[in-house]
């Protein structure tokens, strides 16, 4: 078994039926399953072969969806890039994966160009698009005279799908290695149960293809033979004229999309009565975001998900339980074992903080990825036996729910005390001026580190940082209330949205916009 089947087997049961929509254009599972088998012979007759690795670098689309299941068909190793990367960033993931052939879009050329002459190891570059300025191999040129039928390759559920690098909010990002099993496990037999999918439902991509998050969506559309409505980048309008006109049942909401979402001044006159999920996950999700989410569309089913791209889904929890637990992430899917451990990989008390570590059988097999790329110390480091660390503090309450209080390289250590930036993030972010904060330890003389915050101010408020000082003194114990505040026109973020907080440390500022008051 193996991903490529998925698309092979809802083509031969709904051949007709609309698998994926962008725009005006619409493939039935016939015609997606055909081009997929074109494409994938063609690529074998270019000498791609199984285990070679292909970069996917544009946006959303169709043709993202083909390339992909045309990889899995013959055993090749996608590596899907983020296209807002270029530079230093696009050509470390190219050439750290050892890219064989990458796909790029027609907007991007430039970044191509300026990154290609450090790529050796990428014998061949596909232009997704019109080719501007001649020299590329075209995409749509690889469908002239490929057979429809299956390639006949060979490929196992423990063959390697796909290396997804993470997105390096410490530093270098790195490969999370992924099998077929893991994907199939996750997106066919975890979100039709945990997110109620079917098959006579339409999802709309909201997040980036070069996502786990993203590209989940393409997996568990065609394992399920519904219909995936695609929207190349987030645009709130244009998401929601979606919404009405596809009748879309299924809806992916990260922070940055629900935010944008609440923002639409005319949110109330588009019908969205079709909506019956939204899956709530992403970053640092707020509980204020989500009750207003709620009170906008109360006919939505809130689904919360805490995953990550190593390890896949862990947790999820219903609307019902956010009245009950809003801080909370959920409970651990039955697939999913969670433990709080501490540095030294020991369980501790009930109750208390540490780091979350997963199990979900042995690596590869299940939730949980096989490996990092070319990092076997990083990989030993991350596993206790099966259980992998995720890099999250968090704890477990009475009732086997799980709460994340921060990353672990987050954690600032003031005289002798565990402050959890994400906590005081969270009040500050209660502060009716405050727009959005990060918080990071800075160094102290006395108390080794101190609290030091980064606000970003809603548009007019006008407040003082030793009013919000004080409003956290309120509201937390006082060791742990910001020592310093900063005002900043927007925080530093990556490609995919996440606050990059090294670059906040001192010595790393980076140009990042500041606001000086008084």
């Amino acid at each position: 078994m193996n991903v490529g089947r998925f698309l092979s087997v809802s083509a031969a049961k709904y051949p007709d039926k609309t698998a994926l929509i962008q725009g005006d254009r619409k493939l039935s599972y016939r015609r997606f399953n055909n081009r997929v088998n074109r494409l994938a012979n063609k690529l074998l007759g270019l000498g791609v072969k199984k285990g070679d690795k292909a970069s996917l670098y544009f946006p959303n689309s169709i043709e993202w969806a083909e390339i992909y299941f045309a990889l899995s068909k013959i055993g090749a190793i996608a590596v899907p890039i983020n296209f807002r990367l270029k530079g230093d960033e696009l050509g470390y993931i190219v050439g750290n994966s050892d890219t064989k052939i990458l796909f790029f879009g027609a907007d991007l050329q430039q970044n191509i160009e300026a990154v290609k002459k450090d790529l050796p190891q990428t014998e061949a570059f596909i232009l997704v698009g019109d080719d501007r300025t001649g020299g590329y191999l075209s995409y749509e040129s690889l469908f002239g005279n490929g057979s429809s039928e299956e390639t006949g390759v060979y490929v196992s559920e423990e063959d390697i799908h796909s290396i997804c690098y993470t997105s390096g909010t410490t530093g270098r990002p790195k490969g999370a290695v992924l099998t077929h099993m893991n994907l199939i496990v996750a997106h066919y037999l975890i979100n039709p149960v945990e997110f109620g999918m079917g098959h006579d439902d339409i999802t709309l991509a909201t997040t980036p293809f070069s996502q786990r998050i993203g590209w989940a969506k393409i997996v568990t559309s065609a394992s399920l033979g519904s219909t995936l409505a695609i929207l190349p980048s987030f645009d709130a309008e244009k998401a929601l004229k979606i919404v009405e006109k596809e009748k879309v049942t299924h809806m992916s909401i990260v922070p940055t999309i629900g935010k944008l979402i609440l923002q639409l001044p005319d949110i109330e006159s588009f019908d969205t009565c079709s909506l019956k999920n939204f899956i709530v996950s992403g970053e640092a999700f707020p509980t204020e975001l989500k009750q207003r989410l709620k009170e906008k569309f109360p006919h939505v089913e809130q689904i919360s998900a805490y995953a990550s791209t190593e390890a896949g889904q862990i947790t999820t929890m219903t609307s019902e339980d956010m009245l009950r637990k809003p801080d909370s992430v959920g409970c651990p899917i039955p697939s999913v074992e969670v433990k709080i451990v501490d540095d030294d990989g020991e369980e501790v008390a009930h109750g208390k903080p540490g780091e979350i570590a997963v199990r979900t059988w042995r690596p590869g097999m299940f939730g949980i990825m096989k490996e990092y790329f070319k990092d076997p110390e990083y990989t030993r480091k991350q596993f206790l036996g099966d259980f992998m660390r995720t890099g999250d503090i968090g704890r477990l309450d009475d009732d086997g729910y799980l709460y994340v209080v921060d990353r672990k390289k987050d954690m600032i250590v003031s005289g002798g005390f565990n402050i959890y930036g994400r906590e005081v993030e969270m009040v500050l972010e209660s502060n009716s001026d405050v727009s959005e904060a990060a918080v990071i330890g800075v160094p102290d003389e006395k108390y080794g580190e101190a609290v030091k915050a980064y606000v970003v101010l809603k548009k007019g408020a006008a407040a003082k940082g030793e009013e919000l000082i004080e409003y956290c003194r309120t509201k937390l114990a006082s060791y742990k209330k910001p020592k310093y505040i900063e005002f900043i026109d927007s925080l530093p973020r990556n490609a995919g949205g996440k606050v990059l907080k090294y670059k906040l440390k001192p010595g790393q500022d980076d140009g990042i916009p500041k606001i000086h008051r008084e």
